[in-house]
């Protein structure tokens, strides 16, 4: 293990994958193969966010503009289809052009991708009351620990329709056989039954042992699901807590504290009592970004349990404390107490 002076470098802009139009696209880690066409729709851009292939998206269009598809596929820090599904549709209804749109199905409809044995994925179509568009509809399919979302458009397509396009670009995908546990069936997420009670909480500098802690907890999780003997993890059911924004949802699982899952492409900032908070009875509370390539980001801790909203500002300030990758760990000296 390394550890370094901090230093936060700034995201790299989306670079594009130089694949010709007309062949097919492989990802190297899971085996996903996109062809040139989805469902008669002729691949466009071709995209990734990371340096690693960990959160690609893939642009469809017809030549006449009337439908058009984005296929994305990235590593989340939470690898749940229903937490995804429900950020991705609320990013399609936070959007001006869709506001107006009715979902087709009162809930998601749960289906198996080709290949699945269980009911693992989620699709939802609306219909479009508005201007630009007749119809838009979104699937959420696991690959595995990684998610495929896919989102479709149409000018002139009904519901009902643009549900039978989505099946088939659903179809037209190369999955990779599964490997490891089976993909379990998917239900949507709910709002939380009891809503959290916050109190006023107050940024403090981390224990040493606690950001250390929330900077290698997600490397020491994949190192033992890595292991063939470790037994699946139990399920986790997910609720929703409060509303959700554009910006972030908050989920809840048991115990204390909450994930916010940031926009919808996998980010996830965990939010739980800390370590020695729980010895001393101090009631501390750490904060740590997960990258979709692992990165794992810490920040100041808060003396109890703080609202979405501070996690939020004080993510988006950038002030991190501390960053692990693999096995090396960057660590502001002057952040710990």
């Amino acid at each position: 293990m390394m550890i370094l002076a901090l230093a936060t470098a700034a995201p790299s802009a989306a670079r594009d994958l130089p694949v010709p139009p007309d062949k097919s696209w492989q990802h190297a880690e899971t085996g996903l193969i996109l062809r040139p066409q989805l469902a008669g729709l002729p691949r466009g851009a071709l995209t990734d966010a990371t340096q690693s292939e960990h959160d690609v998206a893939a642009q469809f269009e017809a030549p006449d503009g009337s439908v058009s598809a984005t296929v994305y596929l990235f590593h989340p820090a939470v690898a749940d289809v229903a937490l995804w599904f429900d950020r991705s549709r609320t990013a399609i209804e936070s959007r001006d052009l869709f506001r107006n749109a009715a979902p087709a199905s009162a809930d998601p409809i749960a289906f198996a991708a080709p290949g699945a044995t269980a009911a693992s994925s989620l699709r939802q179509v609306y219909a479009n009351a508005g201007k630009g568009y007749r119809s838009t509809a979104l699937a959420v399919v696991p690959v595995g620990e990684w998610i495929v979302s896919i989102r479709m458009s149409a000018k002139a397509l009904t519901a009902e329709q643009l549900d039978a396009q989505l099946q088939q670009a659903i179809a037209t995908i190369h999955w990779p056989r599964p490997a490891g546990s089976v993909a379990r069936a998917a239900t949507p997420i709910r709002a939380c039954a009891t809503p959290l009670v916050f109190a006023h909480a107050k940024p403090i500098k981390a224990a040493g042992g606690d950001m250390l802690m929330a900077l290698l907890a997600g490397g020491i999780a994949a190192k033992a699901k890595a292991d063939p003997k470790t037994p699946p993890d139990p399920r986790i059911v997910w609720c929703r807590e409060g509303e959700a924004r554009l910006e972030y949802g908050v989920y809840r699982a048991t115990g204390a504290g909450y994930e916010m899952a940031l926009y919808d492409a996998g980010r996830t900032v965990s939010v739980y009592p800390s370590l020695m908070g729980q010895i001393d009875k101090s009631g501390t509370y750490t904060v740590a970004l997960t990258d979709v390539d692992g990165t794992v980001s810490s920040f100041p801790s808060f003396d109890g349990l703080p609202t979405p909203k501070q996690v939020w500002e004080l993510v988006a300030s950038g002030k991190r404390t501390g960053v692990s990758k693999g096995n090396q760990v960057t660590i502001d000296a002057k952040a710990v107490r």
